[in-house]
């Protein structure tokens, strides 16, 4: 194959962010994709294909030629082609083949913007942290996400889910076309990610890393709110202003269980209640789900909540948790509300 570095663990090291820079009609940005989506056993390997260029099937035909009949242990394509014509829908007969062993397609809406896409991964991005397998993210790609939008949303996505994936121990490679932008543009990703790869015509790949001390921008003051704002729609209205930066808004709701303690503190309001309260309203919704998986007792979603989910909301300052007193007192947020909203509607319809 002509990917990069033939041991790209080696070259790569502890990287939890790549950015492939090769040019997007040659075989070359194909080969590497696939290399660094395989650097593992396929079959111990969780993989997220996000693409906003091509159709779904094309994604899965690249695999299927690159590596056969094998898929990855959990597999899904999230399509948020921004305007492309939608060829293939969810079902197609190539993508039927998947779904039969293993793959799903999630298909955002046309009008999808970074925000969507980013939740979309978040999702797949926390349910997936549990499971014993690796987790790798290809995002296809930030050329064509940057047609389309301002570049500091772009940033911002970039540097949230390069964190979210830092945090919960995935690998994302994100691809962008070089000769489609300025020396400035690209000099400006390159420092977002751990490893930089590189094809150049006539000497190959090359591998950069960032220096290990070196500490990564997040651009966390140039977050746009929930919603952003196309660089293709002027006309788009307001969004109430979120308290919270990019990265934090992904990472409330890359957990299913916090979500759902998120949507319960949402629809009660503001106000203080017992954790015995919490616990069983968490219980509740999770059983009325019928994506989510049956929590195993409510000791079990109480211990979650204890250790894990309601303190980190506190230090948001989200709600105030008393552990001794076992009370939990939520301080409703307009803006924070219509975010989860949002969010509900997305996942549950």
């Amino acid at each position: 194959m002509g990917g990069p570095p033939t041991h790209v663990d080696d070259a790569l090291g502890d990287a939890s962010s790549i950015l492939l820079l090769a040019s997007s009609d040659s075989d070359f940005d194909d080969d590497a994709c696939i290399d660094l989506l395989t650097a593992g056993d396929p079959a111990e390997t969780n993989v997220i294909s996000a693409t906003v260029t091509d159709p779904p099937a094309e994604r899965f035909a690249l695999w299927q030629r690159e590596v056969g009949e094998q898929l990855p242990a959990r597999a899904t394509i999230v399509d948020a082609g921004c305007g492309r014509q939608r060829e293939v829908a969810v079902g197609d007969g190539v993508i039927e083949g998947g779904e039969s062993v293993g793959l799903t397609v999630d298909m955002l809406p046309e009008n999808a913007e970074p925000i969507d896409l980013g939740m979309t991964l978040a999702r797949y991005l926390g349910a997936w942290e549990s499971t014993p397998d690796s987790t790798m993210l290809c995002l296809h790609s930030l050329t064509a996400l940057l047609e389309g939008f301002d570049r500091d949303v772009v940033i911002s996505l970039v540097s949230a889910l390069n964190d979210l994936c830092d945090t919960v121990g995935a690998t994302a490679h994100h691809h962008m076309d070089p000769g489609a932008h300025d020396d400035e543009t690209v000099a400006t990703f390159r420092p977002l990610y751990d490893a930089v790869i590189e094809h150049v015509t006539g000497d190959g790949w090359t591998v950069t890393k960032a220096p290990a001390d070196a500490d990564r921008p997040t651009f966390r003051q140039s977050t746009a709110p929930p919603g952003g704002a196309a660089g293709t729609d002027p006309n788009r209205p307001e969004t109430i202003p979120m308290p919270y930066s990019f990265d934090q808004t992904l990472d409330l709701i890359s957990v299913p269980r916090r979500r759902t303690l998120l949507y319960h503190l949402k629809d009660r309001g503001s106000g203080t209640m017992s954790l015995e309260e919490l616990v069983d309203a968490v219980v509740t919704r999770e059983r009325s789900i019928p994506v989510r998986e049956t929590p195993e007792s409510s000791g079990a979603v109480r211990v979650s909540l204890v250790h894990s989910h309601l303190p980190k909301l506190a230090d948001l300052g989200i709600l105030d948790f008393d552990p001794e007193a076992s009370t939990v007192q939520y301080h409703g947020n307009p803006a924070l509300e219509s975010f989860l909203r949002y969010v509900e509607t997305l996942e549950l319809g």
